[in-house]
């Protein structure tokens, strides 16, 4: 008995728990293992899929450049939609859209115009990141919101370990075969998803008060409405500086699309080590969580981002000189990167949200977003060109935008200081 108790406590240390927080995020968090499972698989395996579909690399950069694209576009009417359908109707028909669709479509795609029409589709996720992020966290108290995404982030990446499983069924059947299943599987599982937080999610109470204001106003002046609120965004303290870090962490996101690639391509790893990658990502992000995301959570946002974009500037750096075929050195790098990317993304998030104001927060939210889009539009087609002459180059490159992403967080953390 007293064994069972000590084994349940050591358990409550690793699994997240949802007490005291809101409705919408506890459903998000419930109902994320869903989406998680196909998306963390499907998204990571697709430079791959393409490549096997028989797409070049600077093709599959075109694809890339060509969503990003769209997704400007679409988050330019992320927060007139999301205002004035709410959060919670905006999400759920969004999501059918950018996801059960596009998975069904990547599951028979055949050629270059397959893979863009099923990109363009995607794109319109960008409405979705608008209307979901703030359904799950408009409702959260200040200090609860790290945790949250905390938590959904770990979901994300604990979903990676069932990438090994992917890839035994790819050495046996093939990398195409097998994600063209995978693919179909995900457009029912995710579809499923949709409608189930649909139902253990509401609308949230700042969402409720933006459809009353955008309620009489035609799409056009929703769109006038935001705008308007996008050239305050300067006005705000500390954003323009946020929006910065925010856009250039985008930008290096993009330009690491060929990754999956130069690990097998440059660095030799077969693709049941390729299965591995995931693995090693989730691995780290479960002991991020364990054990470094409660214990730095005094310490402010800011000041987290500096030390993460640190070990992520030395990850990048040491992804250079990992010699061809050493697996080792290669989950090594990975792990250290992945903890930085983990980090990142929660703390970013939450510096970001913590200099929104209530009023306007999905304007100015989406603004941020679409100032990363339009600036990262160019990325995956960049580094498709770079990567198909000099794929270390591609890299190096990365390396120094990681430099320079650390800087950025340098002058966050002294901002914050003083």
């Amino acid at each position: 008995m007293s064994g069972d108790l000590i084994r349940n406590a050591s358990l409550r240390r690793f699994l997240p728990s949802l007490d005291g927080l809101p409705r919408n995020a506890r459903g998000a968090i419930v109902t994320e293992p869903l989406w998680a499972v196909f998306g963390t698989v499907v998204l990571y395996y697709a430079p791959l899929y393409m490549r096997e579909v028989g797409l070049t690399s600077p093709q599959i950069g075109i694809v890339g450049s060509i969503t990003l694209a769209f997704s400007f576009v679409f988050q330019i009417l992320a927060a007139p939609i999301t205002n004035r359908m709410g959060r919670k109707r905006t999400t759920l028909f969004w999501d059918l859209v950018s996801w059960s669709v596009p998975m069904a479509l990547w599951a028979l795609a055949g050629n270059f115009d397959a893979f863009v029409i099923a990109g363009v589709l995607n794109a319109t996720n960008r409405i979705v990141t608008v209307s979901w992020s703030l359904l799950v966290v408009e409702d959260v108290p200040q200090t609860q919101r790290a945790r949250v995404l905390g938590i959904l982030n770990l979901i994300v990446a604990l979903c990676g370990l069932l990438t090994p499983l992917v890839g035994l069924v790819m050495t046996s059947i093939g990398a195409e075969a097998t994600l063209r299943a995978y693919y179909a599987l995900g457009a029912v599982g995710m579809t499923v998803m949709f409608f189930w937080r649909n139902a253990l999610t509401d609308e949230t109470r700042v969402g409720q008060a933006a459809m009353l204001e955008h309620r009489d106003l035609d799409p056009l002046q929703s769109l006038r409405e935001t705008g308007r609120h996008l050239a305050t965004l300067r006005a705000h303290s500390g954003l323009p500086l946020v929006t910065a870090f925010y856009v250039l962490s985008v930008f290096i996101e993009q330009m690491s699309l060929f990754q999956i690639l130069y690990y097998r391509e440059v660095l030799g790893a077969s693709v049941a080590a390729l299965s591995f990658v995931p693995v090693a990502s989730a691995a780290v992000t479960i002991l991020m969580y364990a054990f470094v995301l409660r214990r730095i959570a005094h310490v402010l946002p800011e000041r987290t981002l500096l030390f993460t974009r640190a070990v992520g500037a030395i990850g990048a750096l040491l992804l250079l000189i990992v010699p061809p075929g050493q697996l080792a050195s290669l989950l090594l790098v990975v792990m250290i990167v992945s903890a930085a990317t983990f980090l990142t993304q929660t703390y970013r998030d939450t510096v970001l949200f913590a200099r929104l104001p209530e009023r306007g927060s999905a304007d100015l939210y989406s603004g941020v977003q679409l100032t990363a889009l339009l600036l990262s539009t160019p990325a995956a087609g960049l580094a498709g060109w770079i990567y198909h002459d000099r794929p270390r180059a591609l890299f190096l490159v990365i390396a120094v935008l990681n430099v320079a992403l650390l800087l950025l967080a340098a002058r966050l953390a002294a901002r914050s200081t003083r």
